[in-house]
């Protein structure tokens, strides 16, 4: 009689399972029908009965135990007052340093560049011309690694990279470029040119960035765009490798 109580604790464990499986299978099964070009990294099940969170690179949405059913947006805990969504959000969007490809950036450093920071840049790009000249010339203490990475909307900016990573001073090359607008060398066929290609994957494989400019802080946490200085600085003390 003991016996049969384990072996139908067991069995109704191991429906419970195979149905739990069943669900995440199914729904990665539709979606790769429904949309192709979405990577799923992970499905797992929410507080909300019947609805399943689905990461995919940095973005998160919901589906049904299906997968036939999207949700886009903010799912809230109204215990809490706060959003699962930005929590989640907030955790995927953090990038492992140690994968950062340093040796092959474009290293600046300011004061004593005791705080790391990793910027992917465009050197065609307006907004991160002016977070050069408007941001990161103001900072302090901070040991910058550039990580050039052209868009296509921008016709010239793979040449100019070249241009830059070819230069014989990088840094100067890079910094009187974005900030002054200044010539640089034409020579765009150098040894030291194969390190776009390496940048570029690592914007893409590791950061998945979307846009410029794109900033690692220290702690690897994400920020966008063209910030101010004194926010970019109050980010950076916040987000210090503790």
């Amino acid at each position: 009689m003991k016996n049969s109580k384990y072996i139908m604790i067991a069995s109704l464990l191991s429906v419970i399972y195979t149905n739990s499986f069943a669900d995440v299978t199914t729904i990665k099964k539709n979606l790769s029908k429904s949309l192709p070009d979405v990577t799923v990294d992970r499905i797992v099940s929410t507080p909300f009965k019947g609805v399943y969170e689905v990461d995919s690179g940095r973005k998160v949405f919901y589906v049904d135990e299906t997968g036939s059913y999207i949700i886009i947006g903010n799912l809230l805990d109204l215990n809490t007052k706060s959003s699962l969504t930005e929590a989640r959000t907030e955790e995927l969007n953090i990038v492992d340093w140690s994968k950062l490809p340093l040796g092959s950036a474009i290293k600046r450093t300011k004061g004593a560049g005791e705080n790391n920071i990793a910027i992917f840049t465009d050197p065609d790009c307006p907004f991160c011309k002016r977070l050069e000249a408007e941001t990161i010339s103001k900072l302090n203490n901070v040991t910058i690694y550039y990580f050039l990475y052209p868009l296509a909307i921008h016709p010239n900016a793979v040449e100019h990279s070249r241009q830059i990573i070819c230069s014989d001073n990088q840094e100067s090359a890079m910094v009187a470029f974005m900030s002054r607008g200044a010539t640089i060398s034409k020579y765009s066929n150098c040894t030291n040119a194969k390190n776009l290609e390496i940048m570029q994957q690592a914007g893409e494989s590791i950061v998945q960035v979307n846009s410029t400019p794109t900033i690692i802080l220290p702690n690897g946490r994400i920020v966008t765009g063209l910030v101010p200085a004194d926010y970019l600085s109050k980010m950076i003390e916040m987000n210090k490798v503790k």
